[in-house]
């Protein structure tokens, strides 16, 4: 090898570095444009559609603020790792190579304790979250008024209507059943669809609407959510009947066990390019040292 030579197996782990970094970084540059269109962009009334929250209601916005700074924040670290391993792997520049594998390796040593944490503690992690959630439902939970586009009505915060929409699509009722909404401080429970013709024991709700199979046989999609629906989960939401009985945290968790093979699959995939990614940095930084010799000479 001449002046500075490379291995044909050193010259492998460049190129497969170089690519997948090429990748982070455009990931990261398009979460990034993603981040801040959604900042910016004028248009962001359309948004407030799916999520019809008053404009006189200041958290509502702002709940989408922190989705999209937390975007970029996601894009910018890509961009700072596809960088760093791109350049670092190109021109074996000492300072980007260990700054990449420093992050590379928290990144994993993050994910190790995290899985390790969920493994050892799972029942301790459901009981403290379930009573937060439950908290959540009780202390800022509002009524169904957030499913009507065209209503006077004042709409509920972004909490609740997160939880309208939960419920609707994925077909649960609270955190673990019905039950949950007894002793809501913020639900006046008052149905604003009722008439004469419901009788006086539909006036009010017992139960939200979006827990009641309303949308069984029909679209789910959110915005077509229109007053004949809500009509027909009247008495359901009065007095429990047909209901959803599965709790959403149930509900998700066999969501996820459905999946549970492939995310296992996906999880090891991305762990063992991380640790591809570690190795490789690490072999350049020691080639780079050994080059040394050559440049000193």
């Amino acid at each position: 090898m001449g002046h500075g030579g490379m291995s044909c197996g050193m010259k492998t782990m460049r190129f497969v570095m170089v690519v997948f970094n090429i990748f982070f970084f455009l990931i990261g540059l398009a979460l990034l444009a993603l981040g801040i269109y959604v900042m910016v962009d004028p248009s962001l009334q359309k948004i407030q559609k799916v999520f019809p929250i008053d404009s006189s209601v200041e958290d509502g916005l702002s709940y989408l603020k922190v989705l999209a700074i937390v975007v970029i924040v996601l894009g910018g670290v890509l961009l700072i790792i596809g960088f760093l391993g791109c350049c670092g792997a190109m021109k074996q520049v000492k300072i980007f190579l260990i700054l990449y594998a420093i992050i590379i390796g928290m990144i994993i040593l993050f994910e190790i304790a995290i899985t390790i944490y969920f493994v050892a503690f799972k029942s301790k992690f459901e009981e403290q979250f379930k009573p937060t959630l439950k908290d959540a439902i009780r202390n800022s939970y509002e009524g169904p008024l957030g499913l009507i586009s065209n209503t006077n009505q004042t709409k509920p915060g972004p909490i609740s209507i997160a939880w309208d929409f939960i419920m609707y699509n994925f077909e649960c009722c609270g955190v673990d059943s019905k039950d949950d909404f007894n002793g809501t401080t913020k639900w006046n429970r008052r149905n604003i669809w009722w008439d004469a013709s419901m009788g006086n024991s539909a006036q009010n709700f017992t139960y939200p609407l979006t827990c009641c199979k309303i949308n069984s046989g029909g679209g789910k999609n959110w915005n077509d959510f229109n007053e004949v629906q809500l009509r027909t989960g009247v008495i359901c939401a009065v007095n429990g009947t047909n209901i959803n009985q599965q709790g959403c945290y149930n509900k998700f968790i066999d969501i996820l066990n459905t999946y549970k093979t492939w995310i296992i699959i996906g999880a090891v995939v991305i762990l063992l390019i991380e640790l591809t990614a570690f190795s490789f940095t690490l072999a350049l930084c020691c080639r780079k040292r050994k080059d040394q010799r050559y440049y000193s000479s």
